[in-house]
């Protein structure tokens, strides 16, 4: 809390400013993925391994930044990941061969790491449940603006440039994020309070951190449902412009719709976060995403043309998930003792490596139809609900 009367206040938004740009790197181009399968002259299946080799990235570092920011502080790491995404994103913006685009792609996916271990750790650092709750909720609807709008904004430019232009474009957004932050991030972590990179004490905290089950089912909590949206960002653009024969542009209508969910579920959070607790928003909004997901399987199966109807349940799907993301993610850093760095990294490690997954899963089992999307929502949040049942116990 002793930074919110001085200057630093404005590092929360410092970091979801360049946070935007990260994730606009994998939501910005999926209009533009029937393009680049066209560009590279590869399958919808290897076009698909472009966002799944991101989130491989996203997954490859957590567990040595972690530490690493618990050694020598907040600041140098995320700044690190800084200068490796925007070389990454001006190599995206220039690849003459598929080989070389999916290598940088991995390599933009790495620089989520330090977003996640230092940038974040810096936040639970800086405030107490409630306040980092709302700011977690309030960076997430600034955030998600990027899945909500990146394809709008992407279908868009691809009506007068290229699918290279965008990558042109992030690489200008993250030079100016990196800059600010450069100038503006605190370093939370007192000299006094870092720890000596000791392999074997790190290995401990991160098995007494997995061997939580408070922090594991809630981290579960948050994956699974993060898992359905990713069936929805790897597979959308194919079901949407491939297999609906619709415009780019109405894609990223779509996106905005569904991601509106989210906007709007992150926003209530700040308000009832106050009168329910973290546990009741967590239930709540799992109900929420549940009732979304099996109006999905429903239309799906009865109205397989119904794409409308998809994204509504789809809306209902992100809403609930909103609710319970701030909470369950509060709810697990604070239920263990170890550094912070390591905590985050943990958590951060098991959200890559879902979205990894879940990347993975469409990539292999897509079929075009709605039944299939529906049935993987609702398998998600089924799991989220196990987890949930468990923590409760």
């Amino acid at each position: 809390m002793n930074y919110l009367k001085q200057p630093f206040l404005l590092f929360p938004f410092i970091l979801v400013f360049y946070e935007i740009s990260n994730y606009l790197s994998n939501d910005m181009y999926l209009p533009a993925l029937p393009m680049i399968s066209e560009d590279f002259n590869i399958s919808a299946h290897l076009a698909q391994m472009t966002l799944t080799v991101w989130f491989l990235g996203a997954a490859s570092l957590q567990l040595i930044l972690g530490p690493a920011s618990d050694r020598w502080g907040r600041r140098p790491v995320l700044l690190s990941g800084g200068i490796i995404f925007i070389i990454a994103t001006v190599i995206c913006a220039v690849a003459s061969t598929i080989q070389v685009f999916l290598i940088a792609r991995f390599f933009q996916g790495c620089a989520i790491c330090a977003i996640g271990t230092a940038g974040y750790s810096s936040i639970h650092e800086c405030f107490d449940q409630k306040q980092a709750i709302k700011i977690l909720a309030i960076m997430g609807s600034v955030t998600v603006l990027a899945p909500a709008f990146g394809p709008l904004a992407g279908s868009l430019i691809l009506q007068w440039f290229t699918w290279r232009f965008i990558f042109g474009f992030l690489a200008a957004w993250a030079f100016l994020a990196v800059l600010l932050l450069w100038l503006k991030m605190p370093e939370s972590l007192a000299k006094d309070k870092r720890h000596l990179i000791d392999w074997g004490l790190i290995l401990k905290n991160y098995y007494y951190i997995i061997s939580n089950p408070i922090f594991m089912f809630n981290t579960l909590i948050f994956c699974f449902s993060f898992l359905g949206m990713i069936a929805w960002i790897a597979a959308g653009p194919f079901l949407v412009i491939d297999r609906f024969h619709q415009p780019t542009y109405v894609f990223g209508i779509f996106q905005a719709m569904v991601f509106g969910g989210l906007i709007i579920g992150a926003q209530s959070v700040k308000y009832l976060i106050d009168f329910l607790g973290a546990k009741k928003l967590i239930d709540i909004g799992l109900t929420i995403s549940l009732v979304g997901s099996i109006v999905a399987c429903i239309i799906g199966f009865i109205f397989p043309q119904f794409l409308l109807g998809l994204i509504i349940s789809l809306m209902l799907f992100t809403f609930g998930s909103s609710l319970a993301f701030s909470p369950s993610h509060r709810i697990a850093i604070e239920s263990c003792s170890e550094p912070m760095g390591v905590r985050m990294a943990v958590f951060s490690s098991l959200m890559s490596f879902f979205g990894f997954m879940g990347g993975l899963l469409v990539s292999m089992t897509y079929n075009g139809s709605l039944a299939w999307m529906g049935c993987l929502m609702l398998i998600a949040i089924i799991l989220a609900w196990i987890c949930k049942i468990k923590v409760a116990r």
